[in-house]
């Protein structure tokens, strides 16, 4: 049984103390009254009470001066104050303290009793969010990302130096691989820490829906457009604003985003008025934005306005000595008791993972969920993965050009698609092309003309 929240009552007229002692008892509160303030603080000091409900006017300390000090010991504790000596001024001076309400004598009993109960409710949502906000900066500091590697180590050591810095950060890496964790932690090792990270992905957007969300609209800018909405940009604050595979962005609207930046206002759809960005901006992205420029895809300035810090996140492939730690990661986050055994850690780090660090989680839980056993071994993988994307150790690749040569050019390049395709792009026909240095639409055509579309 949960225990009765404990209420510290403190007031130098007996008749109200004992007519708030009575009441509050009878409503399932435990209570301990004070008439002297000092006596109050000394109890309390020693047991913590849930709510101290004081009047202002004491002998010996004002009941905002109780406040204050109770509070310092006990940072959780609600406060109401009560007194007969209305003043806006102080009124005003508890709020700011920290006080959860305000009550001028004389007051209903049933004000009272919906004053407690606003003051655990509001209580227990702040502990409940400083929990939260604890739990999240603890995910996303420096212990929670995995990863011993001198690559990982590098990439860390970068983000602690520039985390603190006001300056656009551009992520790189392929899919998978945890830009946007690498984003929260340059967000929460922060002193912005406490300030709101928001972020949209501008590839799951249409032009004008990303527009929208980013800068706002009007009421009645277009058709359902039914009332003003505030744009993310301006919505953070001073807080992190992350914009995740820029690469997607249309090039109307990154003429937008590049005002935007330049000029650090933001002007919602349909609207005359400016509002200021103040948040830092982190970009990310899976493809190669300089080669975007130089085909004209992405617009050269914009690109020099993003890329004033550069961190690229490594492939899992050059990360190797992490596997294993990662895999031990995924177990005890998802609360599974298992093992894997050394032979299949083993062919865990000899495959290339096209899918990085995503693709390695995805495979351990499911391994963890459909394997019965205490102990993962290699005949527990899926059919495909057997054998599959394993990275090839020099004399096997010697042994097999030797032995498997293509009979003409024609086999030669069907033979480079496909393996740029399946394991260098992971099935990503967009990204082979950019590999391969041509467009999709030939990539498109070889494809039907070779029967591997």
């Amino acid at each position: 049984m949960e225990d009765r929240p404990g209420i510290l009552l403190v007031d130098d007229e007996k008749p109200m103390l004992e007519w708030l002692g009575l009441l509050l008892e009878e409503n399932g509160y435990d209570v301990y009254c004070f008439q002297s303030p000092l006596d109050a603080q000394k109890w309390a000091q020693a047991n913590h009470p849930r709510v101290l409900i004081t009047d202002i006017r004491m002998p010996g300390m004002t009941g905002l001066e109780l406040f204050g000090t109770l509070r310092k010991h006990n940072p959780e504790m609600a406060g109401i104050l009560i007194t007969a000596y209305s003043s806006v001024e102080t009124a005003v001076k508890a709020i700011r303290e920290g006080v959860e309400d305000y009550l001028v004598k004389p007051f209903r009993a049933e004000q009272i009793l919906l004053a407690i109960e606003k003051a655990l409710n509001q209580r227990q949502v702040k502990t409940e969010n400083a929990r939260l906000r604890t739990e999240v900066k603890r995910e996303f500091d420096f212990s929670g990302i995995v990863g011993k590697s001198e690559p990982m180590l590098a990439l860390l050591e970068s983000v602690r130096k520039v985390a603190d810095q006001p300056s656009t950060v551009l992520i790189t890496g392929e899919s998978g691989t945890g830009k946007e964790l690498i984003a929260k932690a340059l967000h929460y090792n922060s002193h912005r820490a406490d300030k709101p990270f928001l972020g949209v992905n501008c590839g799951s957007l249409s032009k004008n829906l990303l527009e929208s969300e980013l800068f706002g609209h009007m009421k009645g800018s277009f058709t359902g457009a039914h009332r003003d909405k505030e744009g993310l940009m301006t919505a953070a604050g001073e807080g992190t604003f992350f914009l995740d595979e820029i690469s997607e962005m249309d090039r109307e609207l990154q003429v937008k985003l590049l005002r935007a930046l330049q000029e650090r206002q933001i002007r919602p759809v349909g609207g005359n008025v400016t509002l200021p960005f103040r948040a830092r901006l982190v970009c990310a992205t899976n493809r190669d934005l300089e080669r975007m420029v130089a085909n004209n895809e992405f617009r050269e300035d914009l690109f020099y306005r993003l890329n004033v810090i550069p961190l690229r996140v490594p492939a899992l492939r050059e990360r190797r000595d992490d596997i294993r730690p990662l895999v031990d990661h995924f177990i005890r986050r998802g609360g599974f008791q298992k093992g894997f055994s050394e032979e299949t850690l083993q062919i865990l780090e000899d495959r290339s993972w096209p899918g990085n660090v995503r693709e390695l989680e995805n495979l351990v839980e499911r391994l963890c969920v459909m394997t019965t056993e205490e102990t993962i071994r290699p005949e527990h993988h899926p059919a495909h993965f057997r054998g599959a994307d394993r990275l090839e150790k020099p004399e096997e690749r010697r042994e097999e050009h030797n032995n498997v040569l293509p009979s003409n050019l024609e086999e030669v390049e069907k033979a480079w698609i496909l393996y740029t395709l399946e394991h260098r792009a992971g099935g990503n026909k967009t990204k082979a092309a950019e590999l391969l240095g041509i467009n999709a639409s030939t990539l498109h055509r070889k494809l039907g003309r070779y029967g591997m579309q």
